[in-house]
C-alpha cells in the first residue's frame, strides 16, 4: 500500500507530539524535552521530504530543467525564455547549482529552507512545533513540497511577511511578496490582501460566503464558464484557448466527495468558533481569513483543475495553524474535535497517496531512475 510510509511518518510525529506535551518535572527539563521533540520532528520531515526520490508528477519537468540549468556566471535570457519560469526561481536555482549541488542536493536545500520557515511560523503562532507538521502532511504540505517547487518559495516569502502584516509595515510586506512574484506569479494575489487579512470578518460575510460557495458547487453553476463566455474581447488573445481548455478539463467530482465533507466540516467548525479563536490569539484572525479564502476559492474555482491546484493552496496555512491552536484551548469538546481532526488527517493522507506516483522512495536506501519513474507516472497524467 503506497500510503503506508506516509502514515508511518504521521504516527512518528504523533509520538513526538506526545513527548513534546507530556514531560513533567522541573521547568528547564520540560523545556529541553519539548525542544528536543520539536527538533526530532524537524529532522524526520527533512529526511522524509528532502531526501525523497522522484515523487508525484512535477519532477518530470524540474529534473531536466535543473540538469540543463547553467551556473550563475553563464545564465542568460535565452534560458529564461526556454523554460518560461519566473526569473527569481531560475536565479535561485542557478545559485545553488553554482555551489556544485546536483538535482537532489537542490531538492534537499529547498526543503531545508521551507521547513525552517514553517518551523518559525509554528513557533510564532502556535504552542507546538510537532502538531502543525501533522496537519501540514495532511493538508497540501506534501503537494507543495513534491510538486509546487516555485509556489513553495513564493509561499515562504508570504509566511515571512506575516509579522509585517500584523505590525502594519506595508513596505516590508509588499517587498517580500513582490519578491515572491519572481518565484511564482500567483503571489500577486497576496499584495492587495495586506489591506484585508488582518481585519475581522463580519458574521454575515463568514456564513454567507460559505452558503454561496456551496450553492455554486452543489448546484453545478458554471461560474468560470460564464465569465469566459463574457470575455469576448479576449478571444483573439493567445492565452484564451489554453484558458478555455483548462476550464473544460475541470472536474465536478469535488461535490459531496470526502474532500468536500472534510473541508466543509473544517470551515464550519472554525466559523462557529470564530469569537473564541480571536479571544485566544488575535493572530488567529489572519489564519481564519486565510482558511476562509482557501475554502471559497476552492469551491468557486472547481471547474478549472489548474486553478484548484494553485490558488487555494496559497492560503492553506490556515489549516496548519488553527487546528494546532484549538488543541490548547479550554472548551468542552476539545478532545472530541481533535480526535476527529486527527482521524480526518490520517484519512486524507491515506487517500491522497494511494497512486503509483506517490510510491515512496528515499535516497538513503535507493531510488528508481528518472526514466523509469517518468514512464510510470506519465500515463497517469493523460488518463
Amino acid at each position: 500500500m503506497n500510503s503506508l510510509p506516509y502514515i508511518a511518518v504521521v504516527a512518528t510525529l504523533l509520538l513526538l507530539y506526545w513527548c513534546e506535551q507530556k514531560p513533567r518535572g522541573v521547568p528547564s527539563a520540560r523545556a529541553k524535552m519539548s525542544e528536543a521533540a520539536g527538533w526530532a520532528a524537524f529532522a524526520v520531515m527533512l529526511i522524509f521530504i528532502g531526501f525523497r526520490g522522484h515523487l508525484y508528477s512535477d519532477f518530470i519537468n524540474y529534473y531536466p530543467f535543473y540538469n540543463a540549468l547553467p551556473d550563475i556566471f553563464h545564465l542568460n535570457t535565452s534560458f529564461l525564455k526556454r523554460y518560461l519560469f519566473e526569473p527569481g526561481f531560475v536565479v535561485y536555482s542557478s545559485l545553488i547549482k553554482s555551489l556544485g549541488f546536483d538535482y537532489f542536493g537542490w531538492v534537499a536545500i529547498g526543503t531545508l529552507i521551507d521547513l525552517a520557515i514553517y518551523r518559525q511560523l509554528f513557533r510564532r503562532y502556535t504552542d507546538s512545533v510537532v502538531l502543525p507538521f501533522i496537519f501540514f502532511m495532511a493538508y497540501n504540505g506534501l503537494t507543495i513540497e513534491f510538486n509546487l517547487y516555485r509556489n513553495a518559495k513564493a509561499m515562504d516569502l508570504f509566511l515571512l511577511s506575516l509579522p509585517a502584516l500584523e505590525r502594519r509595515h506595508v513596505v516590508r510586506y509588499m517587498a517580500l511578496n513582490l519578491l515572491g512574484t519572481t518565484f511564482h506569479l500567483s503571489s500577486v494575489v497576496y499584495l492587495p490582501l495586506y489591506f484585508l487579512l488582518h481585519r475581522p470578518m463580519c458574521r454575515a460575510l463568514r456564513w454567507g460566503g460559505i452558503v454561496f460557495a456551496n450553492i455554486i458547487l452543489l448546484g453545478g453553476v458554471s461560474l468560470i464558464g460564464e465569465i469566459l463566455q463574457s470575455l469576448e474581447a479576449f478571444r483573439a488573445m493567445a492565452f484564451y484557448d489554453k484558458f478555455l481548455r483548462h476550464a473544460t478539463n475541470g472536474t465536478a467530482g469535488y461535490a459531496l466527495s470526502f474532500g468536500h465533507i472534510e473541508r466543509t466540516f473544517t470551515i464550519v467548525l472554525f466559523t462557529a468558533m470564530y469569537d473564541r479563536l480571536e479571544r485566544s490569539r488575535p493572530s488567529n484572525r489572519i489564519f481564519y481569513n486565510c482558511l476562509w479564502l482557501y475554502y471559497i476559492s476552492f469551491m468557486l474555482l472547481h471547474e478549472v483543475e489548474v486553478f484548484v491546484d494553485r490558488i487555494p493552496t496559497l492560503f492553506v496555512c490556515g489549516y496548519w495553524v488553527l487546528y494546532s491552536n484549538i488543541s490548547t484551548m479550554k472548551w468542552r469538546w476539545r478532545q472530541v474535535v481533535m480526535l476527529v481532526a486527527i482521524v480526518l488527517a490520517m484519512a486524507k493522507i491515506t487517500i491522497a497517496n494511494q497512486s503509483i506516483a506517490a510510491r515512496y522512495e528515499n535516497r538513503i536506501w535507493g531510488i528508481t531512475s528518472y526514466r523509469e519513474r517518468r514512464s510510470e507516472v506519465t500515463p497517469l497524467l493523460y488518463k
